[in-house]
């Protein structure tokens, strides 16, 4: 069972005891992965001077790259986890959809599923209710999928067009109104704005 870090999610399930990508679509350039992206260290740690022309020009803020910020593609945990994972992956598998990676990590994970096209509270409540846990499943898998497409972005200066598509359903999922209160008051505002922000880079 993986470890997961969601501050305020955490402290609110504390009594659970768990410590827990024509067919891509161009954004500015056509794709160009460089070396300096495969080395061990820019696995785990992102970084806007090493980023593609095209996320520079799109990941302009700051918490793209935090290693800690809990919204950021990278920030999180399942995040980390999954971009690592993507650019070791993608090394013996170029021209495959980053789907195919995602659901190889959350089987390996062994997350339960959900419908991950699905953005409505009612209709994602019934797997909610199945667990106290629930919540943290569904948004560690919502953070892999967010930063497998940011990682794709950052690493090839495109993005899978499906998978795109499944990003930004991911981002409005988290940004259900019972899914943010999950956060606090204190940073509930913040996550959302930063949310928005990401979901208009994919929307471009």
């Amino acid at each position: 069972m993986r470890q997961h870090f969601f501050p305020v999610i955490i402290l609110l399930f504390c009594a659970c005891n768990h410590n827990e990508q024509h067919s891509q679509k161009k954004i500015i350039h056509n794709a160009d992965t460089s070396k300096q992206h495969l080395d061990s260290v820019e696995n785990k740690y992102p970084s806007f001077k090493k980023a593609h022309i095209n996320a520079k020009a799109l990941m302009i803020e700051d918490f793209y790259f935090s290693p800690i910020d809990e919204t950021a593609p990278f920030g999180n945990d399942d995040g980390s986890d999954a971009y690592a994972g993507f650019v070791t992956w993608r090394q013996t598998n170029k021209n495959a959809k980053p789907k195919e990676y995602f659901d190889e990590s959350l089987e390996r994970w062994g997350y339960p599923k959900f419908d991950i096209y699905e953005t409505g509270y009612k209709q994602l409540l019934p797997f909610l209710k199945q667990n106290k846990m629930a919540i943290i499943y569904m948004t560690g898998t919502d953070a892999a999928i967010i930063a497998i497409a940011f990682g794709q972005l950052y690493l090839e200066g495109v993005i899978d067009k499906e998978f795109n598509e499944l990003a930004k359903t991911a981002i409005k999922r988290e940004m259900i109104p019972e899914l943010l209160t999950q956060w606090g008051e204190n940073y509930k505002k913040e996550r959302e704005e930063k949310l928005k922000k990401m979901l208009a880079v994919l929307s471009i």
